[in-house]
């Protein structure tokens, strides 16, 4: 009765197995279908809509071009009665007016939202309300919009379709389920019938038998694990007998060590509890790699510094979360290290786990086992980021500073020398107007290219006396939104129509302390050299925001309120050399007899002078961002 009962749990619990998987595979199957069905039909009616549309629309833009409404509104009944489940056609004028439907001569404006939005915008709309489609879409006659077309098809027959293809599935996935099923309990009656046995036989050898044997039924596998279980037996039969013989010794032995091994345990743990408290607070990181360069233990330092937990990362090449370039040059020092188990000092670039890079001064030494083979190599590091980006500050901000007093001389000399080409040029014209010659007149010319050219000279001083911070800042608390309004008004009427001028500002922006003129100025000059990125014309966005920061994301950063100006284009984008270039004085791609190249200087200088600071996102091909942060009051 004993035996019967485990035979019968065994199959029970494998027939169970073998129906649930079963079910939970037809269950999904079906689920997974039902959905790719609805899913298919559904995008094969918006593709059926929107080739109608693509048809129709040709047709209709003759019609709209000539105002031939009557002829439209037979086309329309025609159609719609021809083709099945289309239920109306609506033609639109380019001024948004329904002109003409399903059921004659219209005009009136839409009421629905959408379709306002799709005709303001001239975009294509499509949606679904239950089972009805409505498509919209511009008509183009010359690749200019002379009005828009409407079709609304009701798929009522879906749901109807939907139930037969889901009634069809189940049945045939219901059908192969039961299959599976018998034929699953057909074998695990089978599978358990040797499996008993042998179970029967390990019962009666815990209860210290070792007189039985299993039988072999077969030749196949489970008979090859009776034949092993068998021959397993014989071989405890033997070991019993030495067994007992050697086990009087061993325990006197075995409690002598024991008492050794427990002292030398107890030592163990005191020096592996040093240890650990030693990695975990230690400032410097510290990795143990093996070998072949896996990791196999970090500090609390190095989790801190790279993002990651020692889970995540154990296992992993070192050089696998290090950039491309510092990955190269780790793999070619390890392996130095192999040969040559020296002591290693060098600077590499690092990836944490949010993708941001950071810079370390890595010290690596290898451990040796007793043939003098690499075993282990412990990676330490310092992290000097903070350190380099200080440092290129520094370097960038003594540059500049140096340009600055340059460029504060050579203003004042040259400034000088148009005051004399200036009053010359006024004696010549004095001069001329008393003479009576023929070419009179157009040696004037001459002299007024001279003015006009000392004037172009002394503008350009005054833009080098801004950069050296010579001119006088008036500051008063204003709205950082009227300044960009007016810039806005300025730039709208001067840029080329194909570059959009688009805007987003904030209500309620914080006040600032700035001198007006020069925050619009720099304002000015960037939307200047985003209108120079769109040779083939583009967006530029201006927007504002407030922003407290709380936690620095950068170096330059400081906790406070902020006033932000975020100015984007579509243009041809910077690469990293000229973003990297992009604030230094008379750097240009434009060429110098266009642009001064002093344009994003000055904006650099203002906004700096305003205790701000100024960064540039670019991409070849996808356009620039400059964001400009103000102090707020």
């Amino acid at each position: 009765m004993k035996r019967w009962k485990i035979k019968f749990n065994l199959t029970y619990k494998i027939g169970l197995l073998i129906i649930t998987a079963v079910l939970i595979t037809s269950l999904t199957l079906n689920f997974i279908f039902r959905d790719h069905y609805k899913k298919d039909e559904i995008e094969h009616t918006e593709e059926h809509v929107m080739a109608m549309s693509r048809l129709e629309a040709p047709h209709f833009a003759h019609h709209i071009l000539k105002n031939e409404l009557q002829i439209m509104h037979k086309h329309i009944t025609d159609y719609t009665s021809a083709v099945k489940y289309l239920s109306d056609i609506q033609i639109y004028d380019n001024e948004g007016y329904l002109i003409v439907d399903k059921n004659g001569l219209k005009r009136e404006l839409p009421s629905d939202k959408k379709i306002k939005e799709a005709i303001q915008s001239k975009s294509m709309l499509h949606l679904w309300d239950g089972y009805k489609f409505m498509h919209f879409e511009p008509i183009l006659e010359n690749k200019e919009v002379v009005g828009f077309l409407y079709m609304e098809y009701n798929a009522d027959y879906l749901p109807q379709y939907f139930a037969k293809r889901r009634t069809l599935f189940m049945t045939l996935t219901g059908i192969m389920a039961l299959v599976f099923i018998a034929i699953g309990i057909t074998l695990s009656r089978n599978l358990t019938k040797p499996l008993t046995a042998i179970t029967d036989a390990t019962k009666r050898i815990a209860d210290g038998d070792l007189s039985v044997s299993v039988p072999v039924g077969s030749k196949d596998e489970l008979g090859l694990l009776a034949e092993n279980f068998n021959t397993m037996l014989e071989s405890i039969k033997s070991a019993k007998t030495e067994v007992e013989n050697y086990t009087k010794n061993l325990e006197h032995v075995i409690n002598l060590r024991t008492e050794r091994l427990d002292n030398a345990l107890m030592e163990l743990q005191q020096e592996k509890g040093f240890i650990e408290k030693l990695l975990s607070t230690i400032g410097a990181t510290i990795a143990v790699l093996d070998r072949e360069g896996k990791i196999i233990k970090v500090n609390r330092a190095w989790e801190d510094l790279r993002g990651f937990a020692e889970g995540e990362v154990k296992g992993k090449y070192v050089w696998d979360l290090m950039p491309s370039d510092s990955a190269h040059l780790a793999k070619m020092i390890f392996e130095e290290m192999l040969v040559y188990k020296a002591p290693t000092t060098f600077k590499i670039k690092l990836l944490t786990k949010d993708g941001k890079e950071k810079i370390a001064i890595a010290n690596n030494v290898v451990i040796t086992d007793g043939n003098g083979e690499v075993k282990y190599v412990i990676a330490t590091g310092i992290d000097i980021t903070e350190k380099e980006i200080l440092e290129e500050h520094l370097m960038e901000s003594q540059r500049l500073q140096s340009i600055a007093t340059l460029v504060t001389g050579l203003s004042h000399n040259f400034n000088n020398i148009l005051v004399g080409v200036v009053g010359y040029a006024g004696l010549l014209r004095i001069k001329l107007s008393s003479i009576d010659h023929p070419d009179t007149t157009e040696i004037l010319k001459y002299v007024d290219t001279i003015e006009d050219s000392a004037n172009k000279a002394s503008e350009l001083i005054r833009h080098l006396a801004t950069f050296s911070k010579k001119a006088e800042f008036k500051t008063e608390e204003t709205n950082l939104n009227d300044i960009v309004t007016d810039v806005i008004d300025m730039i709208k009427p001067t840029f080329p129509k194909f570059v959009t001028v688009e805007s987003q500002l904030q209500d309620g922006l914080y006040k600032i302390t700035a001198d007006r003129n020069k925050i619009q100025q720099a304002v000015l000059n960037i939307c200047l050299n985003a209108r120079d990125a769109m040779p083939e014309g583009g967006r530029l966005l201006i927007e504002t925001c407030n922003k407290d920061i709380i936690k620095p994301e950068h170096t330059l950063q400081k906790l406070g309120k902020y006033v932000v100006i975020r100015i984007s284009d579509t243009g041809q984008g910077m690469d990293e050399e000229t973003k990297r270039r992009a604030f230094e004085p008379f750097f240009t791609t434009k060429g110098l007899l266009h642009h001064t190249g002093l344009g994003l200087s000055i904006a650099y200088n203002t906004v700096k002078n305003h205790s701000g600071y100024i960064t540039v996102e670019s991409e070849i091909g996808k356009g620039t961002t400059f964001t400009i942060f103000l102090p707020a009051v």
